[in-house]
């Protein structure tokens, strides 16, 4: 009986050490540098693409401006929004860090980046072209933002490094599923199965990373909107 019970407190204790934080930390990273070459390429895609949209904004290039201003108008006219707004002007932060949150994870990491994954190849494509898409909008826009003020420039750095840094592992994640039944080989095995499997739990911890990184950025975001607006709401 005291075999059994020590036997019993032992798994318990290595379950539990397991599933610890640092023990979560580290296959996430573990997870990451199995699928580094693919990090550096979606990091590399974001980086262009947000350099050439910098770049044509800058220069005063009339088709950029046009985007930039229908961009600002569609964000905008989104309910998220004017809800996060809200929040912001009546001071309920916890709301508006929890709605960005949520809608960067679900919408902007995992439906857009990691999701379209279950589709060999083209899905490596598709997130390919949503990180394009997504640095080069992102650099359209935030020049504005970066030259408002001084406040703005370190919330704007703060906020692209986090958000950015974000999907680059989410789309790494998704371009790693895509292509892991075409190279099942980068998994050790000959089956396509057990390789696609292997990728989605490689995901799963990446995502360990994501949520970090999306949470300290929603968290730095809006509070760095939230002082930026005060003098607005209560000039003088």
């Amino acid at each position: 009986m005291l075999k059994i019970k020590s036997d019993g407190l032992s798994i318990y204790i290595r379950m539990a050490r397991e599933s610890s934080p640092s023990s979560l930390f580290r296959e996430a990273f573990e997870a990451a540098r199995r699928i580094k070459s693919i990090v550096i390429f979606t990091a590399v895609l974001y980086a262009i693409s947000f350099i050439a949209g910098c770049t044509l904004t800058s220069m005063g290039n009339t088709y950029a401006s046009e985007l930039e201003e229908e961009i600002q108008r569609y964000i905008l006219s989104q309910e998220n929004f004017a809800v996060i707004l809200e929040y912001l002007r009546t001071g309920n932060l916890v709301a508006a860090i929890l709605i960005t949150f949520t809608v960067n994870l679900c919408l902007g990491a995992f439906l857009t980046t990691t999701l379209p994954g279950i589709l060999p190849l083209l899905g490596a494509i598709g997130i390919s072209f949503v990180g394009l898409l997504r640095g080069f909008v992102v650099g359209l826009t935030y020049p504005q933002v970066l030259g408002y003020s001084p406040l703005a420039f370190i919330v704007g750095v703060g906020t692209i490094l986090l958000e950015l840094g974000a999907y680059v592992f989410s789309s790494a994640a998704g371009v790693n599923i895509s292509l892991a039944p075409i190279f099942p080989a980068r998994y050790e095995t000959e089956s396509r199965m057990t390789a696609f499997k292997e990728a989605w739990k490689d995901a799963a911890r990446i995502f360990v990373i994501v949520i970090i990184l999306l949470g300290l950025g929603a968290i730095w975001e809006m509070v760095g909107i939230y002082f930026l607006i005060q003098p607005i709401q209560h000039p003088g």
